[in-house]
């Protein structure tokens, strides 16, 4: 397929970089639909609540990623699918690599093994290696126009105008941003 090997999100912090990596994998891994995901089916609810046996979200609690975590996807990745049909792994705040890990995440990006997706995340590409960066697909995010933005809060969150211009203007078209407000009860 295509899509196998390696992406690479970058854009602002909050732009939904995340977000759309997890729609990708559920998109891949859905067990009812045929080119977009459910969002209903166990395998879209799993991947929505971070219990797919597929579906890794590599994030730092620490500093920086280390390389034991990267020998760990080695090991991961090279196993067949457990439920799913892709094999995907997210690493948010990828910038946040060691250099060792880095040099390792390299020998897998070289060579992926079929039906497996790494999804690197950051909002600071240039802290990581250029050949990190050459051998992955690029996606550039961009925040949404605020006006474009307002009119989608109220259609699919179904906010007030009044509402969705504040939140539209504080979040600055930044979907993340979006939903980390609308958590926190603005």
């Amino acid at each position: 397929s295509c899509l196998e090997g390696g992406y690479l999100f970058v854009g602002p912090e909050g732009v939904g970089k995340r977000k759309a990596a997890l729609a990708l994998a559920e998109a891949l891994n859905c067990a009812e639909a045929k080119t977009d995901s459910c969002g209903n089916c166990a395998s879209c609810r799993k991947i929505k609540n971070n219990q797919h046996p597929d579906v890794h979200i590599i994030s730092n609690a620490e500093p920086q990623i280390k390389i034991d975590v990267i020998r760990q996807l080695q090991k991961d990745i090279n196993l067949k699918a457990y439920e799913g049909v892709f094999k995907v792994f997210i690493i948010d705040n990828a910038h946040t690599l060691t250099a060792q890990a880095e040099n390792s995440l390299l020998k897998i990006l070289e060579e992926p093994p079929k039906k497996s997706l790494i999804i690197l995340i950051s909002d600071k590409p240039n802290l990581l290696f250029k050949t990190i960066i050459s051998r992955c697909k690029v996606l550039k995010f961009i925040p949404l126009k605020r006006g474009l933005f307002e009119g989608t809060l109220r259609k699919d969150d179904k906010l007030d105008t009044g509402f969705a211009r504040v939140l539209a203007y504080y979040a600055e078209g930044r979907l993340g941003r979006a939903l980390k407000l609308m958590d926190e009860d603005i």
